[in-house]
């Protein structure tokens, strides 16, 4: 009998929070700021880099992508670095690849897919790519 007001206590508690994430404002809708705007920007480059790393890597055609270790050593992207066209971006697994942002990357047999999230936007503003190289702008479900 104990078991069921605390279940109820749990949901109440569970429904409050939800519904305080949902009311803060995201930061990439009708109302991003110049600097947020910045922001996405800067992490579309990033999702176009890992596209352009992937697409340009000797594995390539083999579908042998590199994983997420591996991106840091990748030809293109030295090559990027010593031709000063990229900007500061980590791409160590763990860090963030932009102040803010993580990168997930998955590779499969087949191919990858990956995610560049804004960690500090309350809607979760995600790019997501793929070995297919389009890049899609995602958000949870509100």
């Amino acid at each position: 009998m104990l078991l069921r007001p605390a279940a109820l206590a749990m949901l109440l508690l569970l429904g409050s929070v939800t519904s305080a994430v949902a009311q803060q404002p995201c930061f990439h809708d009708a109302n991003e700021t110049p600097e947020q705007a910045q922001r996405r920007q800067q992490a579309l480059g990033a999702a176009r880099l890992v596209n352009n790393i992937q697409a340009n890597q000797p594995g390539a055609p083999t579908k042998a992508f590199f994983t997420h270790e591996q991106l840091e050593t990748a030809p293109y992207l030295a090559s990027a670095r010593t031709k000063g066209t990229l900007q500061p971006m980590n791409f160590k697994p763990g860090a963030e690849i932009l102040p803010g942002w993580k990168l997930t990357l998955d590779t499969t047999r087949d191919g990858y897919w990956f995610m560049v999230k804004d960690t500090t936007d309350p809607c979760g503003f995600t790019w997501i790519s793929n070995q297919d190289g389009l890049i899609y702008k995602a958000e949870h479900l509100r």
